[in-house]
């Protein structure tokens, strides 16, 4: 990724994600970023008392809480760049209780679609922000730890098995949680969003905004004004009854 050039007296911003939808999105935001991924998805490590204390109330497991994993992953990321105000984000999809990941295989992917197939499930999306942690003037005090969980009801219509099958073999599927891109393909099996609808696709924008505001990141447009240009640029509408949300 070629260097980025940052306003006089602003933090450098990085994203501790790989993920193209995310990058997408918060460039649209007009933050001006470098990208920085780690494998800190497969670190179970006991996470601060202060990390865990901060954590919004979310009934999952420890392990599965969408802020815990994009802590980590800001978290890792920071550990090479502590200059830089760190942005991460993990997203999950819960059916009935249980947390649906990426899948293993083709065959695990036609299977959590055929579960999904006309019903209703919650799509999570944590939001982590660290500050950063030197080059600030005197008597500046420090950003706190910022964590942040973003919601939606995501409905699917009914899907037929050669649906799920032609869906499984573009790929898509196998490197999405839920196994289905809301922004790709997969966007046609959805009926309906209640709630933020780029929680779903991976950054929630009114969360981002608000706490990349408050690390010091300047010049960042408005998040409802971004959300419609995205769906544009993407030749989507927002779905309707109800609007769906940024």
């Amino acid at each position: 990724m070629p260097a980025v050039r940052y306003p006089p007296a602003q933090p450098r911003l990085v994203l501790a994600s790989a993920s193209p939808r995310r990058r997408e999105l918060l460039a649209a935001l007009g933050a001006r970023f470098e990208i920085l991924a780690t494998d800190a998805e497969e670190d179970d490590a006991a996470p601060p008392a202060e990390v865990l204390a901060a954590l919004p109330a979310l009934d999952l497991p420890p392990g599965n809480h969408p802020a815990l994993r994009a802590w980590r992953k800001a978290h890792a990321a920071a550990a090479h760049a502590s200059d830089a105000v760190v942005l991460g984000a993990d997203t999950v999809v819960v059916l009935d209780g249980e947390v649906l990941n990426k899948p293993d295989d083709a065959r695990h992917a036609r299977l959590m679609l055929t579960r999904l197939a006309g019903r209703r499930h919650t799509v999570y999306t944590g939001v982590c922000v660290l500050p950063a942690l030197r080059e600030r003037p005197a008597g500046v005090p420090f950003p706190p730890l910022q964590l942040a969980v973003a919601a939606a009801e995501v409905e699917f219509r009914p899907l037929s098995d050669a649906e799920i099958a032609d869906y499984v073999a573009t790929g898509e599927p196998l490197d999405k949680a839920g196994a289905y891109g809301l922004q790709g393909a997969g966007g046609g099996f959805v009926r309906e969003v209640r709630g933020s609808y780029t929680a779903v696709v991976g950054l929630p924008l009114p969360d981002v905004y608000r706490m990349l505001t408050a690390a010091g990141i300047t010049g960042l447009r408005d998040p409802e004004v971004t959300y419609r240009h995205w769906l544009q640029l993407q030749g989507k509408e927002p779905l309707p009854c109800p609007p769906t949300l940024p």
